[in-house]
């Protein structure tokens, strides 16, 4: 923790003074890139499909209750009086005391049987419900295996998403570098060819050179004008673009970094071609992708086994001929049961989606080969673009070694007063050119150094 608040104070720093090295670009790259950031939504996706997905496994709980109360009224012809028997037995001269106790307990039976109005009641009803899963043919494993594999698929995405954020960032940052180099050779020999028409002229003030020395000087500045133009305007994209790339919000932006060639990592085609087909992400992405439709193809294949699901319930229910629910109102109900459903025909559906999922499934055993051989494509090409860029440098390290030997044997000849002013004018330009393509060289070289190292499966930065 505090080797990361060190490095973000460093970064801060560096980024406020408008110095910003590789790494702090790539950083800043990484928290500002909006399709990186977008990936790692969808690994955090992933990761809470998984949980769901997995939380089937569990017994699935379920607490559903309602408390409700109730007034009624009734029509009169429903609450009519019946005849009362005690009355009835006053009109019996011989009626004694043990017809009247018959007739009123009569009475009450049926005043009982007959309803009130208004009618008040109230209930109560509570279910705590369980459901779990015993065994769905496998789908519901398969199906978690699957989600399981999906994940991987996306923090994987999100890596070589990452790598070629890196590897695009590196190219945007040399090319700013290169294209100030290339703004600073331009404008020296601009300021070379200024100051020999300058020469030029005066000498021809003085007549002694002639009109061709003055105009061939002259269109040597209007050449390199127009090509100064271009490389500010070249600086001015690469610029935006990096700009553009890590997120960069300020007005002046000064890159810190040297322009130098990296280190070559020795091995032949084959070792490479074998390490990237080890180490490629890609490759193990479509390994998974192969495992998916594998698992599918397994779980549309459990189509035919039963489907076996447990389920338990406790109920607490009341009802009460009052508002007021009393402790010895209340009931229960237990139950606990097991489900099974088994398919006997379904119009060959279960057959077609197993053929489907079996062609799914070769299908990406042939996108997986496909992708092996162009993987190895892609490392020759790379090995290949490195060698000639490296064998392009060595041509361009020679050849500057050269221009400036010429341009010193110019400069001696016209101080013994063998040579003349042009040809030292002659040789600073050819050293500018071949500086320019020297310089161009190295960024060939760096930039194809870190193609092939991407190519080969390597991360281009260790992770932080």
């Amino acid at each position: 923790m505090k080797r990361f608040l060190i490095a973000s104070i460093s970064l801060i720093c560096m980024v406020s003074l408008g110095a910003i090295t590789l790494e702090d670009s790539i950083e800043m790259a990484r928290e500002n890139n909006k399709n990186l950031l977008m990936m790692a939504e969808e690994v955090s996706k992933a990761d809470a499909q998984y949980k769901d997905v997995r939380g089937s496994l569990l017994p699935q709980l379920s607490l559903q209750g309602q408390y409700g109360l109730s007034k009624t009224y009734l029509p009169d012809s429903a609450t009519g009086g019946l005849p009362s028997v005690s009355n009835m037995l006053a009109d019996e001269p011989s009626a004694n005391d043990a017809d009247y106790l018959i007739g009123g307990t009569l009475d009450g039976i049926m005043a009982s049987m007959m309803p009130s109005s208004p009618k008040d009641e109230g209930s109560l009803a509570m279910q705590l419900k369980m459901d779990q899963v015993v065994f769905l043919g496998g789908k519901l494993i398969n199906g978690i295996k699957a989600v399981a594999r999906y994940r991987s698929i996306q923090k994987l995405n999100y890596q070589v998403q990452e790598q070629a954020l890196i590897l695009s960032t590196t190219e945007l940052f040399y090319q700013v570098l290169l294209s100030e180099k290339v703004v600073a050779i331009q404008r020296d020999g601009l300021e070379t060819a200024r100051r020999h028409l300058a020469r030029v002229e005066l000498l021809s003030q003085e007549g002694q050179v002639s009109e061709f020395d003055v105009l061939r000087a002259r269109l040597e500045v209007a050449k390199l004008e127009p090509d100064l133009l271009a490389a500010e305007n070249n600086y001015s994209l690469a610029v935006s673009a990096f700009k553009q790339q890590i997120g960069y919000e300020g007005e002046e932006l000064v890159l810190e970094g040297g322009f130098a060639l990296p280190q070559i990592a020795q091995m032949s085609l084959a070792e490479a071609q074998a390490l990237g087909l080890e180490n490629r992400t890609e490759l193990e992405l479509l390994d998974i992708a192969t495992e998916i439709q594998r698992i599918k193809y397994n779980a549309e294949r459990g189509n035919y086994l039963p489907n076996v699901a447990l389920s338990a319930s406790a109920s607490l229910y009341t009802a009460a001929d009052e508002y007021a629910i009393q402790r010895d109102d209340f009931g229960t109900q237990y139950s606990v049961g097991i489900g099974f459903s088994l398919p006997i025909f379904t119009g060959f559906s279960n057959a077609n989606k197993i053929s489907y999922a079996r062609h799914d499934l070769s299908k990406a055993r042939l996108q997986q080969r496909d992708t092996q051989e162009l993987i190895a494509l892609e490392i020759k090409q790379s090995y290949q673009k490195l060698q000639h860029a490296l064998e392009n440098h060595a041509v361009q390290e020679q050849n500057i070694r050269m221009a400036t030997r010429n341009l010193e044997l110019a400069q001696i000849r016209y101080e013994n007063q063998v040579g003349i002013q042009l040809e030292v004018f002659d040789a600073q330009i050819m050293l500018s050119s071949i500086r320019l393509q020297y310089f161009s060289a190295i960024y060939d070289v760096i930039v194809s150094e870190r193609a092939l190292t991407k190519a080969i499966g390597q991360n281009l930065i260790a992770e932080r």
